[in-house]
């Protein structure tokens, strides 16, 4: 059984991360702002996470396996159909640091490569620092082969580095790692796929450094670097990342670092007995991804196929009339945002209500002047802050066609999927955990899809709960702090707070509790703002008699 989540539904608030404290829970980032997802090749299915407060998980029986996506089976590449890389290494003797986080292979890689080492008839010397990490903390592994026995330390030494594999760039890009590297001898392998932290992982006001940074630390000290997605392209080639090391590695003997045969690796890799047919591929594959770059993208990253044709996206004439609302630029940003919010949200609730937000964006719009910063942060977050997810679109997103879609291109046709609901009713009843809801329950989904109509009417049983008043209520207030920043804003100097002020419903994320105390979060941030965007008071001057 599988885990997954419902990535419209999920709120991205990171407290399945908190419970499961687990590496596989990773987040993401959508159309909709940071949502999470469940990394398959690396989840080891002890199901904590589900133990978040959250109506996005599903669990999964998998169906029958399919063939990736149309995509026709990728052939063999023969060893034979490799040239041997021309010789970077100016000696027989090499050292090579690996740096990766735990549970992702980076022990089995140096312990390959050491292998390989020993048989082309090389010593080796290795040390792997695992600290007390098992899963997910950084993992340093060194490796010394030379060709005669010598007497030295395995760990090594500042500026000592050959060959420095990153396969993962935020350990890779670590001063006390990089000290092993040197600017005229050290060839660098990173591995682009950005990895999230544990804190990363329960706070999502915490983002991925950006990569520019982590590329100038780490290409001042290489001579050669070469910087891949290996992750992303294994699982385009084999369906699953964790062969990434392993194309890394490939990769990295085709730059020519590293004075041991192929035959040798290939050899040591056959030794391990793990996957040995998709790991030789892996091998090959890194291997062709230096020495024939076209070839390589033509395996991985297939073109459509010519049977598949564009056909254009029809426009309901009723978001037509709400989108003719707001005077956006054709092929803008805001033009952009509002194609996608604006039938959504009359799907959410009506025309009525889309025009209502298509209104409010068009006055913020034609207040604004200088730029379309406000506007575009306002078409998102007052979007965000309208289509609260109470129980009729929890069961609506729940509905979509397209999610049943997606499961069954990731896990094969007739997979079957449950939903894992703690319904707020049920848990006023005394029910402490979630439920696992079949097929059988989507009638009722059905029906609570059907009766939207009623959302903030006296009708609306649940609208009566604390939660729903505070995200009803917290649609108008945004309303009038927007207008109000713009009022008290001077056009250039208080710009960046007016925009903070606008994006700040990013904050209000997740379910009841976990809401209600991010709208505190919320409320003494908006405070704060307001605070400075006040005009200084005037100060008398004194007159002396």
């Amino acid at each position: 059984m599988k885990v997954v989540i419902n990535e419209r539904v999920c709120e991205g608030c990171g407290d399945c991360g908190t419970k499961s404290n687990c590496l596989s829970v990773h987040p993401v980032t959508t159309e909709f702002g940071r949502k999470t997802e469940i990394n398959q090749s690396s989840c080891n299915l002890d199901y904590s996470c589900l133990d978040g407060d959250c109506p996005s998980f599903l669990t999964v029986v998998p169906g029958r396996p399919e063939r990736r996506h149309g995509v026709p089976d990728l052939p063999d590449l023969a060893a034979e159909a490799l040239p041997e890389p021309q010789r970077r290494a100016v000696s027989d003797d090499v050292t090579v640091r690996i740096t990766g986080v735990g549970g992702t292979g980076v022990v089995t890689v140096a312990q390959v490569l050491a292998t390989a080492a020993v048989i082309d008839g090389r010593q080796v010397r290795t040390l792997d620092q695992t600290g007390l990490a098992q899963k997910g903390g950084a993992v340093v592994s060194d490796v010394k082969i030379t060709t005669e026995v010598v007497e030295q330390a395995a760990k090594l030494a500042t500026a000592e580095c050959d060959l420095y594999v990153a396969c993962d760039a935020l350990v890779g890009a670590d001063a006390q790692y990089l000290a092993a590297a040197d600017p005229g001898r050290t060839t660098v392998v990173v591995c682009t796929t950005e990895i999230p932290t544990g804190r990363m992982i329960i706070d999502p006001t915490v983002a991925f450094p950006e990569e520019s940074r982590i590329r100038s630390a780490i290409d001042a000290v290489s001579a050669h670097a070469l910087y891949l997605d290996a992750r992303a392209l294994a699982e385009a080639l084999f369906e699953d990342d964790q062969y990434a090391n392993v194309l890394q590695l490939g990769a990295a003997f085709q730059t020519g670092a590293l004075p041991l045969t192929a035959e040798a690796i290939e050899r040591a890799i056959t030794l391990n007995g793990t996957a040995v047919r998709r790991n030789l591929q892996a091998f090959r594959r890194g291997r062709q991804l230096v020495e024939d770059p076209e070839a390589f993208k033509a395996a991985a990253m297939p073109g459509p196929s010519a049977a598949v044709t564009a056909t254009a996206r029809r426009v309901h004439p009723s978001t037509a009339r709400v989108r003719a609302t707001v005077g956006a630029e054709p092929g803008s940003e805001l033009a952009r945002l509002l194609d996608i919010r604006v039938p959504d949200l009359i799907a959410y609730q009506g025309e009525r209500y889309a025009g209502e937000y298509a209104e409010f964006v068009e006055r913020v719009r034609r207040h604004e002047s200088a730029s379309s910063a406000v506007t575009e942060a306002v078409a998102r977050n007052l979007y965000k802050l309208m289509a609260y997810k109470d129980e009729y679109e929890v069961a609506r997103l729940s509905l979509d066609a397209t999610l049943t879609q997606d499961i069954e291109a990731r896990f094969g046709g007739g997979a079957r999927y449950s939903y894992r609901l703690h319904p707020p009713v049920l848990r006023a009843l005394g029910m402490a955990r979630k439920s696992s809801l079949g097929p059988w329950f989507r009638p009722v989904l059905r029906t609570l899809r059907a009766m939207r109509k009623v959302r903030g009417t006296p009708l609306d049983v649940f609208g009566y709960a604390h939660v729903r008043r505070v995200e009803r209520a917290l649609i108008q207030e945004y309303r009038e702090t927007v207008l109000g920043a713009l009022a008290a804003a001077r056009p250039a100097a208080d710009l960046d707070a007016v925009v903070e002020l606008a994006e700040l419903p990013d904050m209000v994320r997740g379910y009841e509790r976990i809401k209600l105390d991010n709208v505190d979060a919320y409320h003494r941030r908006r405070s704060e703002l307001l605070e400075q965007l006040r005009p200084a008071p005037v100060q008398e001057t004194p007159t002396y008699r």
